[in-house]
């Protein structure tokens, strides 16, 4: 009987905004990790052989039980992440150094959120609010864009 194992990280990261409409106001997700206390968005790793996509929507579900029909809105901000802040780096090139971080929306409008074990909550938050929580650069620019883009009504798949 074959034995069935893990898949192996890859060395990718994404992060996801959930954002829901209230009227004429936005409101944000911001999940507490259970390790640090931190807030940020959804955040996770590729398997590899996924696609980017196919990673993100299966953090999106993981972390946030969003449904499998909602679309992440891919962004223009990215960063990279120092390799040293993953286990799977053992299992990396050693000559690489910092990975890359795709950022994302995503419309949750309508949906409840669930909690992974890896947070401890989740909260909705205005722009502001949310924008004082986070600690993470690549957090806080994934924020504004998805912001603009929704003000300038191009936020698209």
């Amino acid at each position: 009987m074959p034995t069935l194992t893990a898949p192996r990280r890859a060395p990718c990261q994404v992060l996801v905004l959930p954002f829901r409409k209230t009227g004429s106001d936005t409101e944000y997700a911001l999940f507490r990790r259970s390790d640090s206390g931190d807030w940020q968005a959804i955040t996770g790793g590729s398997d590899d052989g996924e696609t980017l996509l196919q990673a993100t929507k299966r953090e999106m579900k993981e972390e946030s039980g969003l449904s499998a029909d909602t679309l992440p809105f891919p962004l223009q901000a990215s960063a990279t992440i120092p390799v040293s802040h993953f286990a799977a780096h053992a299992t990396w090139s050693p000559l690489l150094y910092a990975i890359p971080e795709h950022c994302f929306a995503a419309d949750a409008t309508g949906q409840t959120l669930s909690l992974s074990p890896e947070h401890t909550t989740c909260e909705w938050f205005s722009y502001e609010n949310a924008r004082q929580h986070l600690i993470w650069d690549s957090n806080r620019t994934t924020l504004w864009e998805t912001t603009e883009r929704l003000r300038d009504g191009i936020l698209l798949p």
